[in-house]
């Protein structure tokens, strides 16, 4: 009966899942845990593909495992996929450990996978000993909460339908329903953190609490109710302190209230990226135009303001312009060459005062014009936007149209140049219109 109640409650977990409209990638390595997955899979109607990693670690064993998955699959008429990685290689791109380079290299393929074949979960066989060990890790290592409510069955992206069973249902499931596995002699070694706490400190603790699995389950439940309460405050304080949008606009006083700062600046600003509370209240105080990164955002201090970006394709730093109409990055512009002056335009100039073909840039150290309204007097660029007070993105964001001869026409959006503004004796005009 057991075997069926496991498919049972494996079932139960997919059920919220229409088998008609969702495409599974299982990660199956040929072990006994991914191949109990694999026949749980295969006796419901779900569409599924399976993906296998040979990390070529343990010599003609992880080819055994790879033929292994194959001809399973090839058997069953299972969409099938497999890689063989280098890692060597790719721990001397960074300071990665076995354990860390094995794990990059497998999600960025499965990533793929799911992108190529418009698939929509990762399904990887994790139970609930491998929680366990997880909660372990972490907790000796010094980690918060979300490294206490490790993984979850469903953090939409991965799908961990296991969760809940114990090795040993794996292991008699597989015995019971006559399933052939592959094993990898490494488990039974202590060379990895993981294996030293399977095989010494959790036969320990299941034996001074023999409900240790039920208590664990019970724990990780409340964990993740308290994670729940935190982060409905953080997005509360979230909706109101991060003002504006691209970017995101954050008064620096508002964020110094919040008790205690450091925990407050972890929720807000982990998922962006930064995970370093030192740098962040560093950063605080820091000086006006300073800046730090993750990989995908960007904080710059601004005065009493952080302003928070993400971070995009570099842009285009000059281009020429050969038409009428020109885009560059966030910069659109019209020309238009005319005998009136329309009213219409962002600016008009004089036409016979330019040297053609004009062309936009960014602003460059060194940058000077002929502001309008200054009577003839020389302003650098980087003056000139400090007394605006633009911030250090907006400083970024300003692009100059200039002629051949690199002569400075327009600060786009901000100032002409005196030497080319229209006056009683123009003719030809050249209106230029922000789009």
């Amino acid at each position: 009966m057991k075997n069926i109640s496991l498919q049972t409650r494996f079932n139960n977990h997919l059920k919220n899942k229409s088998f008609s409209d969702t495409n599974y990638l299982l990660a199956i390595s040929g072990g006994v845990d991914s191949m109990v997955l694999l026949d749980l899979f295969r006796n419901t109607n779900a569409k599924f593909h399976v993906a296998h990693c040979n990390f070529q670690l343990r010599d003609e064993d992880a080819f055994g495992d790879e033929i292994f998955v194959k001809e399973y699959c090839s058997h069953y008429d299972i969409p099938f996929h497999s890689i063989r990685f280098d890692v060597e290689a790719y721990q001397k791109t960074g300071n990665y450990s076995v354990e860390m380079a094995c794990r990059n290299l497998r999600y960025n393929w499965f990533d793929e996978l799911i992108d190529q074949n418009k698939l929509d979960y990762l399904v990887t066989a994790h139970h609930l000993d491998d929680n366990v060990e997880t909660f372990l890790i972490n907790l000796s290592r010094g980690t918060g909460l979300k490294g206490l409510t490790v993984m979850q069955l469903d953090n939409g992206k991965i799908f961990r339908p296991l969760l809940e069973f114990t090795k040993d249902d794996l292991l008699n499931y597989a015995k019971e329903n006559n399933i052939s596995w592959r094993e990898d002699y490494t488990n039974k070694t202590d060379d990895y953190t993981r294996n030293k706490i399977r095989h010494h400190i959790l036969p320990v603790l299941k034996d001074i609490h023999p409900q240790f699995n039920d208590n664990f389950l019970k724990t990780l439940s409340y964990l993740n109710e308290n994670k729940m309460i935190i982060q409905d405050r953080i997005n509360e304080i979230e909706d109101r302190l991060f003002l504006e949008k691209n970017p995101i606009k954050i008064q620096i006083e508002a964020l110094k209230v919040l008790h205690p700062l450091e925990t407050y600046l972890f929720y807000l600003f982990e998922k962006y990226g930064f995970n370093s509370i030192p740098e962040l209240m560093k950063f605080l105080d820091s000086k006006t135009g300073s800046e730090i990164k993750s990989t995908t955002y960007r904080l710059i201090k601004n005065r009493d303001y952080i302003l928070l970006q993400s971070i995009e394709p570099a842009d285009k730093d000059e281009i020429v312009i050969l038409d009428d109409f020109i885009k560059i990055n966030s910069v659109n512009l019209m020309f238009e060459k005319s005998i009136s002056q329309s009213n219409e335009a962002t600016e008009v100039i004089d036409y016979t005062t330019v040297s053609f073909p004009l062309k936009l840039r960014k602003v460059k150290e060194g940058d000077y014009f002929y502001p309008i309204g200054m009577k003839g007097q020389k302003k650098l660029v980087s003056k000139f936007m400090k007394d605006l007070k633009l911030s250090k993105l907006e400083k970024e964001q300003v692009f100059l149209l200039c002629d051949q001869k690199d002569q400075i026409i327009w600060v786009v959006n901000y100032r002409l140049d005196d030497r080319f503004k229209i006056t009683k004796t123009s003719k030809n005009f050249l209106n230029i219109t922000v789009c």
